[in-house]
């Protein structure tokens, strides 16, 4: 078939080698420049065991297991930074642990005490709280802050858990909290 002498199905498989181009020329980008030389830093780090990257149009998310750590804000901090000299932006980081039963109920019961101290800043009484229910629950805790986040770790035995919060609550409309 022709049109204005062109061969148009040349026309079109030339269109379709371009794009099979561009996108795989994207996914090897994406592959061989940012996950692998992520996965490489991040798998130095001696705490790290996994690491999941979900790349969409606007966002980032990346999913670290973590092995035992010390200080978890020290560990999410370097993934952090890791992130960023590899992407050159934030990324919402999810951090996983290899948790119990026991620790998932103490995790439960100690949101309440997070949340509210992420609310009225009432820390004393948030660490009070977490090592009043930890010691009850025999389970080792940690936790730390800095400007950015509340980092909590629950260990016991071979499993630990760990949340990182937010620090910044959600203003409403009506003027309340989170």
């Amino acid at each position: 078939m022709h049109f204005k002498g062109w061969h148009l199905h040349f026309v079109l498989l030339t269109a379709i080698l371009v794009f099979g181009l561009l996108v795989g020329g994207s996914q090897i980008y994406s592959y061989y420049g940012q996950q692998k030389p992520l996965a490489n830093a991040l798998t130095s780090q001696t705490c790290v065991e996994d690491i999941k990257v979900n790349e969409s149009n606007d966002s980032l998310q990346v999913k670290v297991t973590l092995g035992p750590v010390e200080n978890l804000k020290e560990a999410y901090t370097e993934i952090e930074k890791s992130i960023f000299e590899v992407y050159g932006q934030q990324a919402q980081l999810l951090i996983e642990g290899n948790s119990s039963p026991d620790l998932d109920k103490l995790w439960q019961n100690s949101q309440y005490a997070v949340y509210e101290a992420v609310v009225r800043g009432n820390f004393t009484e948030m660490a009070e709280t977490i090592e009043e229910l930890a010691k009850n629950a025999g389970i080792d805790y940690a936790i730390d802050l800095d400007e950015e986040n509340i980092y909590v770790q629950f260990s016991k035995g071979e499993n630990y858990l760990y949340q990182v919060v937010p620090r910044q609550s959600v203003i409403t409309e009506e003027g309340g909290g989170v």
